[in-house]
């Protein structure tokens, strides 16, 4: 399937925006023909690898829970049979990107998949029941489903698509903006394997997907580059959510202001 950035804007966009939205809003917009089943919500007592990481590594859950116990949310699309699950980051990406933290260690939902990001994977933790219960509860009969993440949320995204390929039986379609990488080479091997339609939106000259570096890390994918702007004395421009917006209409020969 080719890369349409309209439909990026009009869903996925449209997705990633609101999952910042619900940690405030209780109904916050949905794409066209969508309607929300529930809240991605935290659940400190599902995340057993916990116990095994030290307060450094824990930084990045801490940073995700000092702002709100909703993490994403979960839609559904009826008339096309179609789930989406969206996943939000942190308002400062300067909490979790330091590489002292990018410690691999094994995927846990699914045994020798491979080494993933120590501290994305306990953020996953915390919220891998609930993703599972609201789109068992409320996307049943799913033929399509897609995840999609930015910032933070971008790896998340990575790590819940690849538990729901194998354990729900429907091969997601993955959408990432400003996504992190996320697992080793041996992960991400069995990633683009196993989930063929993966596009990572890239702003140019955003720091955040350079993180962490490679080659303990390594990207999955497929690389969308856009250029929705930047400026040299403020680092976290080129990571917002709105400058991906304006690359994305720039695709679309569309003026940002359109």
């Amino acid at each position: 399937m080719p890369f349409d950035p309209r439909f990026v804007i009009d869903v996925i966009y449209t997705a990633d925006n609101s999952a910042y939205l619900i940690m405030t809003v209780p109904t916050p917009p949905l794409p066209s023909g969508y309607a929300l089943v529930g809240a991605i919500e935290a659940d400190p007592q599902q995340a057993a690898g916990i116990v095994l990481a030290d307060p450094r590594q824990q930084r990045v859950v801490s940073s995700m829970l000092s702002e709100s116990n909703a993490f994403g949310l979960v839609a559904w699309n009826d008339a096309m049979k179609t789930a989406l699950v969206a996943f939000r980051g942190t308002q400062t990406i300067w909490e979790w990107i330091d590489d002292l933290e990018a410690v691999p260690v094994d995927y846990l939902p699914v045994a020798g998949s491979g080494h993933v990001h120590m501290g994305f994977q306990l953020v996953y933790e915390h919220v891998r029941q609930s993703v599972r219960q609201l789109l068992t509860r409320g996307c049943g009969g799913a033929q399509r489903i897609l995840v999609t993440g930015h910032s933070l949320g971008g790896a998340i995204a990575i790590l819940s698509g690849f538990e729901i390929a194998k354990a729900i039986g429907v091969v997601p379609e993955v959408y990432t903006l400003a996504g992190p990488r996320t697992g080793a080479p041996d992960f991400a091997g069995n990633f683009d394997r196993l989930i063929p339609i993966c596009y990572r939106v890239v702003n140019f000259m955003d720091v955040v997907p350079q993180v962490p570096l490679p080659p303990v890390y390594e990207h999955v994918g497929q690389e969308i580059l856009v250029h929705g702007g930047f400026k040299p004395l403020d680092v976290t421009y080129a990571h917002h959510l709105t400058t991906y917006l304006v690359g994305l209409q720039k695709l679309l020969g569309t003026p940002s202001g359109g």
